[in-house]
């Protein structure tokens, strides 16, 4: 065997055996069952964030569906953090407030433009709450939530849970289509590692920290930077696949890759952190969880394109090879599933491979900035169909 087969043969069993493996094994894990200590009892007080900027389009649906929500009043603070928002998004909030008498509704109100985790952490120093819950505006919760939620939070071992995305439109297109299967996909997997530890990959639709974990929200990447930075002091971050949250995806693939990209380099920067802690003994995080994470968004967008040149040159090589390789591609595309999976798996490589050019171009992408599309498409009717307002 030459060389270059060898080559193209170990790199292809690392770029393909490690997500394949890494899935079998968290989706067998995803089906044990949970080593907590719960007590059904625990109503811990609760302060609900909701971070704005310039949202007026939206912000009433959102105070809308946080209105439903059933918990006991006098234990559930809600706080729009407006980060110095340029349209009508305080008028709207102050126009529901001034019409509705419930819930309680304050508005923490940035003049600068801080970003996110900026004004989060300002809003944070006057909190007083057992648990900090983070809501994105284009997300709506079912009114039961936080009932569903909290007991979670009563092991005393427990720093952060958060809740599974679930789409308002996963027949709209095939760009909703296949995200809803990356989804589901991907969503086993983080119940997979919060059953064996912790999941670090955090959504802003539902993150709820316990106020005794966290001293503030983390600047360089949100929402999964703080779940990290809480299983870094010994507590567990949990995805809760009970609890769910609803939202739009994009309908146009270009606006997807967008949003994905953003979410990539968000992820990566997460990861390199994590090998960081790792290489230097620091990482609390199990490495059956680290290591393969580690690989699957640094090293195996780099391993696609090193597969890629090496498949050329292997077919000109050993053009019988040609014959069984097409034999195999097709057998995998003939199939909705096989088919639906490998593109899955070849587009999110080359959106992490573009992402990881932030790191070269030292260009950071921008982490919170919201798809215009879900604003514009948004409507009552689809939130009315699920309960939600």
């Amino acid at each position: 065997m030459s060389f270059v087969l060898a080559v193209w043969i170990a790199v292809g069993a690392v770029f393909f055996g490690v997500p394949a493996a890494y899935f079998l094994y968290m989706k067998k894990r995803s089906a044990s069952g949970w080593n907590l200590k719960l007590d059904s009892s625990y109503l811990p007080s609760t302060a609900v964030f909701i971070p704005v900027h310039n949202e007026e389009k939206v912000i009433r649906l959102k105070l809308d569906n946080i209105s439903k929500v059933v918990y006991p009043p006098d234990k559930m603070q809600i706080t729009v953090i407006n980060d110095c928002s340029t349209d009508h998004t305080i008028q709207e909030v102050n126009n529901y407030v001034s019409t509705h008498s419930a819930p309680k509704i304050s508005v923490f109100d940035s003049k600068v433009h801080l970003g996110k985790a900026g004004c989060l952490n300002n809003a944070l120093k006057n909190v007083d709450a057992d648990v900090v819950i983070i809501s994105d505006v284009d997300c709506f919760w079912p009114s039961d939530i936080l009932s569903k939620a909290v007991s979670y939070l009563s092991d005393p071992d427990v720093g952060a849970i958060t809740a599974r995305e679930l789409l308002l439109n996963p027949q709209d297109t095939w760009v909703t289509l296949s995200e809803q299967f990356y989804d589901s996909t991907i969503q086993s997997v983080r119940i997979g590692e919060s059953k064996t530890h912790s999941t670090i990959f955090f959504q802003g639709g539902f993150a709820a920290y316990k106020k005794i974990a966290i001293t503030e929200f983390n600047h360089a990447t949100d929402d999964s930077g703080t779940a990290l930075d809480i299983v870094q002091t010994k507590r567990r971050a949990l995805l809760i696949p009970e609890l769910g949250f609803f939202t739009l995806s994009p309908t146009k693939w270009v606006n997807k890759v967008a949003i994905k990209i953003r979410r990539a380099s968000h992820l990566q920067h997460l990861w390199v952190r994590s090998l960081n802690l790792l290489v230097h003994g620091k990482l609390v995080m199990p490495k059956k969880i680290a290591i393969p994470e580690i690989i699957l968004h640094i090293f195996n967008p780099v391993l696609l394109v090193v597969f890629a040149a090496f498949s050329v040159v292997v077919m000109f090589q050993y053009p019988l090879l040609a014959l069984p390789l097409a034999v195999f591609v097709g057998v995998v595309f003939a199939a909705k599933k096989t088919r639906v999976t490998a593109l899955e798996l070849i587009q999110n490589n080359l959106i992490l491979l573009t992402a990881l050019t932030s790191f070269f171009t030292k260009r950071n992408f921008a982490f919170w900035k919201p798809s215009q599309e879900s604003r514009s498409t948004l409507n009552e009717d689809v939130l009315r169909e699920k309960q939600l307002i």
